[in-house]
């Protein structure tokens, strides 16, 4: 009997029908292509609504809202693993990671808190008093020391320079907290609003944790301070000196270990600084850099800022109106500063008026970089190791992103979209913090109600 050679391949299957490889194979690659498709349009619509894993902020946890705020006492910090709200009724604690209230302070009576410095070694100053909207009543007279950790008071005092002088209404920069001291700018004028006798001597320090004095400066003839700040290095004073009329600002700056005066520039030699046509802020302590702006005016383009090196002497003036554009000067959450740079939100001006991130070099008053990350407007910034942190709403969505941009370069670092609205759900946003992976966001609205801490992470 012969042999028949079957190869591989030679015998279809039985049920085989020809050409069935191919139609699985070509269904194969439809099925694909349909996954791809409907994966695309899925994650373009989580980067959309900021729920793309690796691109996105996600809430934490929020505060309750709280009723309208008044326009004094406002402030928020992020101190160790505790966050601190301040406003004109109290000062309240908040854990960083779970939001659990902590603590409250309530100024005693019927105390409204004024002003407060930054804190420093967990150390919070309250300027608060009764009547302080009537400049004939006790005013913003009382300091009080509050521990951060605990809501403890430390210490409580007044700041009257004397028995005939009253403290007035509220004013920013009346304390400061730095280098183990509490600057105490006292009260000035009497109830006519004229100097007392010792109004020369109205900057006093005190230990920061005791109360127990440690020196009062006095400032040159024909000057008054406005303005406080203290570090490790330096206790700083904006003052009016001259004459009725023709008054200028000036930066002195204070040994923090006598109080003994170590210089006293004007703010700009060549053009004098009135000290009756703007309110100043400082900004920096350590470097010092000083706000001036016109009291009546809060657009940005008006005023300037300027700078001080580590001898007292100033180095540069940076106009807010410049190549830059029209830094927006007179919200907390819109101007940074490092060692190096000045950090902004600023306006700029095409077919309409848009705002980015800037740097500004402090030594030379020169942009060093503007950035304006895809078609949004920057509405906040915070400085944080050597990073800069952008919140930015995007024009045609009115969605709102955050990047994340090289202090020195600004380069782009990251990217990320919120699910959720952040500046106009809850009116003015006061504080922006980033910290540890965490973004934070306060808030007070004088309107009411507005939303104290939401707390973002990155996912």
């Amino acid at each position: 009997m012969g042999t028949t050679d079957v190869r591989a391949g030679s015998v279809p299957e039985a049920g085989a029908r020809p050409g069935r490889g191919r139609r699985t194979g070509c269904l194969a690659v439809v099925i694909v292509a349909v996954l791809a498709l409907v994966g695309g349009l899925v994650s373009g619509v989580l980067m959309i609504v900021g729920h793309m894993p690796g691109d996105s902020m996600d809430t934490v946890w929020e505060t309750p809202t709280d009723p309208a705020a008044a326009e004094h006492g406002n402030g928020s910090w992020v101190v160790g693993d505790v966050l601190v709200r301040s406003r004109f009724d109290a000062v309240t604690g908040y854990g960083v990671r779970t939001g659990k209230q902590h603590w409250e302070y309530v100024p005693p009576g019927r105390s409204e808190i004024c002003s407060t410095s930054d804190p420093a070694d967990s150390v919070l100053l309250l300027v608060h008093g009764e009547n302080v909207t009537d400049a004939q009543g006790g005013g913003c007279a009382d300091v009080t020391a509050l521990d951060l950790k605990t809501g403890k008071e430390l210490w409580s005092g007044s700041r009257k320079a004397s028995a005939k002088a009253t403290a007035g209404g509220p004013v920013s920069g009346a304390v400061a907290a730095g280098g183990g001291l509490a600057v105490v700018l006292d009260t000035w004028t009497d109830g006519e609003g004229e100097v007392v006798a010792d109004g020369r001597r109205a900057i006093r320090a005190v230990d920061l944790r005791t109360g127990g004095r440690r020196w009062t400066a006095t400032v040159p003839e024909d000057c008054r301070p406005s303005d406080v700040g203290a570090s490790e290095r330096r206790v700083v004073a904006v003052l009016s000196c001259g004459k009725e009329g023709r008054s200028e600002l000036t930066a002195a700056v204070l040994d923090p270990a006598t109080g003994a005066l170590l210089h006293n520039e004007p703010l700009d030699a060549r053009r004098p600084v009135a000290s009756s046509s703007f309110r100043t802020a400082l900004v920096s302590v350590d470097p010092l850099v000083v706000s001036v702006r016109p009291p009546y005016d809060d657009r940005a383009g008006t005023g300037a800022f300027f700078v001080f090196g580590a001898d007292g002497r100033r180095t540069s003036r940076i106009e807010n109106s410049g190549e830059h554009g029209k830094i927006v000067a007179d919200k907390p959450s819109k101007v940074a500063v490092d060692g190096e740079r000045l950090y902004a939100v600023a306006e700029f001006r095409k077919s309409s008026t848009s705002s980015r991130a800037v740097a500004v070099d402090l030594a030379t008053g020169r942009l060093v970089w503007q950035a304006n990350p895809g078609r949004g407007d920057a509405v906040a910034l915070t400085v944080h190791d050597g990073k800069v942190t952008v919140l930015q709403q995007d024009r045609g969505s009115f969605t709102e992103r955050l990047y994340v941009l090289d202090g020195a370069t600004g380069e782009e670092r990251d990217d990320r979209t919120f699910s959720v609205n952040v500046d106009q759900e809850d009116g003015w946003l006061g504080g922006f913090f980033d910290r540890d992976g965490l973004l934070i966001v306060s808030r007070y609205d004088t309107a009411g109600p507005g939303r104290p801490f939401v707390v973002y992470e990155r996912w």
